[in-house]
């Protein structure tokens, strides 16, 4: 029987057997069916090549066999044609699903056809990650951080013919954002409030470095000063003119991330510097009272304080003005 050394070619242009038989013997080959596709003769040194049309087709069954002078077939030789190469580009590869951050890197998943070799790009078109598609079809594939967040990617998958799929198109995920700030600042302390209703108040204390002190009338909700705190802790507000003694009002401090304190609540003290216990015409010489330093009410009512006070200071006032005229009079 004549060997079958090679069976090349394809379904487009035909095919070529070529193998070794007895010199000068006729080869005759013959598809699935038994109709002769192709005939030949070998040289004298055994060899010959055959052609077969296209229409045999791909992975077709043939069989070889020799015929010598006198007439005598050899037994027949089985072969096949080959397959037409693979010129169909596999599916795009779709994306599942892409993770990490820029510190750790990122992984990619998703699917694509079995066996083929996943590639993936950034947008200058530089591959940052390969991997192969298991026999699933299933694929998982890591990126280094360096793609940085939100970065465009394109996947596409190569099978063993060397065929490429069109690009599918993904995004690295954004850099998970830092844990903002959500503890608000203490209370701001009300230290001194100095003034009177001719100037107006002044009220100083401390609160966070940076924050901003708000003063308020939680009555009516009317904003009285605002500031921001110095890198010593230390504030001072100026309220505006037309805030009377004996109003209860509140501070509150605001960080920079919008937290805002529980407000320290605090009185327009009765007596205030420079204010003088006399009558408007006569200042007992130029004696005054000054309120010092004031706690803070905490949020205590104690408007009813400013009452009794105006009171005791008028009768206290009426009574010097009366023993001052009275001596007038005696001398």
């Amino acid at each position: 029987a004549p060997t079958v050394g090679n069976v090349t070619g394809n379904s487009t242009n035909g095919y070529t057997v070529t193998g070794t038989a007895e010199p000068g013997s006729t080869i005759t080959i013959k598809d699935g069916s038994g109709a002769t596709v192709g005939t030949g003769t070998a040289n004298e040194t055994g060899d010959y090549t055959v052609t077969l049309p296209s229409s045999v087709g791909p992975n077709a069954p043939i069989s070889v066999t020799a015929t010598d002078a006198a007439g005598n077939v050899s037994d027949p030789t089985p072969a096949k044609t080959p397959a037409d190469p693979d010129t169909i580009a596999p599916k795009a590869p779709t994306v599942k699903n892409v993770t990490g951050n820029s510190s750790k890197g990122y992984t990619v998943t998703g699917t694509a056809e079995p066996g083929s070799t996943i590639t993936i790009k950034d947008g200058s078109g530089a591959t940052v990650g390969t991997g192969t598609a298991n026999e699933t079809g299933d694929y998982t594939i890591t990126l280094p951080g360096s793609v940085g967040p939100n970065a465009p990617i394109s996947i596409t998958a190569t099978d063993a013919a060397g065929n490429v799929s069109a690009p599918t198109s993904a995004k690295t995920p954004a850099d998970p954002k830092a844990p903002s700030d959500t503890t608000a600042p203490n209370p701001p302390s009300v230290d001194t409030v100095t003034g009177n209703t001719d100037t107006g108040y002044t009220v100083g204390g401390k609160g966070e470095p940076g924050s901003t002190i708000t003063i308020k009338n939680p009555a009516t909700g009317e904003v009285l000063g605002t500031t921001i705190v110095d890198k010593d802790g230390n504030y001072s507000i100026k309220l505006p003119m037309g805030v009377k003694p004996g109003t209860q009002l509140s501070a509150t401090a605001t960080d920079a991330a919008g937290n805002v304190s529980d407000p320290t609540d605090f009185i327009i003290p009765v007596l205030t510097s420079r204010m003088a216990i006399g009558n408007s015409g006569d200042n007992m010489s130029g004696k005054y009272f000054s309120s010092g330093k004031l706690p803070a009410t905490n949020g205590a009512d104690t408007g009813w304080l400013g009452v009794i006070g105006t009171v005791i200071l008028s009768l206290l006032g009426s009574l010097l003005f009366w023993r001052k005229n009275k001596k007038e009079d005696e001398s």
